[in-house]
């Protein structure tokens, strides 16, 4: 007897990259940073600043040094000499409620600099950065608070007789002649314009440290489901000295440093657990439901 086989032959394997864990508050940070490198002599950047012995975060903190000379960058245009930018990620809200957090910490602010010196909240601008348009934050802004939300120039937006000069900066909205770092944070960058412009400005600084952090995100963001990936993201992988292949392997390795401390810290947790259970004679073989199905332990 033949035997005949009909197995036709197998697929080449596709690559389905991890789910990446993307740091777009690091992202947004040195964007804002390589916005204002033409102020870098009178500006000074110190990101995730700790007010005083608190666990409280300012995302970015930016110090003028020299208030008498003019910032002409549309972002920056109202600095004082404290200015401090709130950054959401890229699929999170700016919400009423984080919106009064930075509101308390540009407070705190105040009550710790003015222990050393004469200060007041005329020299503290609020920032907050977001990608998608605060409508319900800006709508209780004008309807509870009776505060006027003026569009200053595109994407940026000031909130006037607020307690604290403060903006609110939209990047999906910024024009792309004047804010190209900004409005590159996407994870669907498909514009091949923007991303040779980004091509042609990081090759003049891919030395620097903020310019390397920031294409390690954007590459990681632009990391598409099932493999799939544009030749604009080809290109960016490319530029950044490597390929997506790369790119996925480096975003297992992050990810696993990411969660499995977090894994490992769960399952001592179950194991002290059962051990508690065990040494009071209490029955632990229970089974749980699962939305999927039931699972037993």
């Amino acid at each position: 007897m033949t035997l005949t086989n009909n197995t036709s032959p197998s697929a080449p394997e596709t690559i389905i990259p991890p789910k990446c864990h993307v740091n777009w508050h690091e992202a947004a940070t040195c964007a804002v940073q390589i916005e204002l490198r033409d102020y870098t002599d009178i500006l000074d950047f110190q990101t995730e600043y700790i007010l005083g012995s608190n666990s409280y975060r300012i995302d970015l903190l930016v110090i003028r040094k020299l208030s008498d000379l003019p910032i002409l960058k549309n972002i920056a245009r109202n600095f004082k000499r404290y200015n401090l930018f709130e950054i959401k990620g890229f699929h999170s809200s700016l919400t009423i409620n984080s919106y009064y957090k930075t509101i308390g910490y540009a407070g705190l602010l105040v009550s710790q600099i003015s222990g050393q010196e004469q200060f007041s909240s005329l020299d503290v601008t609020l920032s907050f950065l977001a990608f998608h348009h605060p409508r319900k934050l800006i709508k209780h802004l004008q309807n509870e608070r009776h505060l006027t939300v003026a569009n200053s120039s595109q994407g940026v937006y000031d909130i006037i007789n607020e307690t604290f000069k403060a903006q609110i900066i939209v990047t999906q909205e910024l024009p792309p002649e004047e804010n190209l770092y900004l409005c590159c944070l996407t994870e669907y960058l498909q514009d091949a314009s923007l991303t040779r412009r980004l091509a042609d400005d990081y090759t003049l600084h891919k030395g620097q440290d903020i310019y390397t952090k920031y294409l390690h995100q954007l590459t990681t963001a632009n990391i598409k489901a099932k493999g799939e990936r544009s030749m604009v993201c080809e290109g960016l992988f490319n530029l950044f000295g490597t390929s997506s292949e790369e790119i996925i392997a480096r975003a297992k390795m992050e990810s696993d440093a990411y969660y499995l401390p977090k894994i490992n810290n769960l399952s001592s947790r179950v194991d002290y657990l059962t051990n508690l259970l065990r040494q009071n004679n209490i029955s632990f073989d229970t089974e749980f439901i699962s939305d999927e199905g039931n699972t037993s332990i």
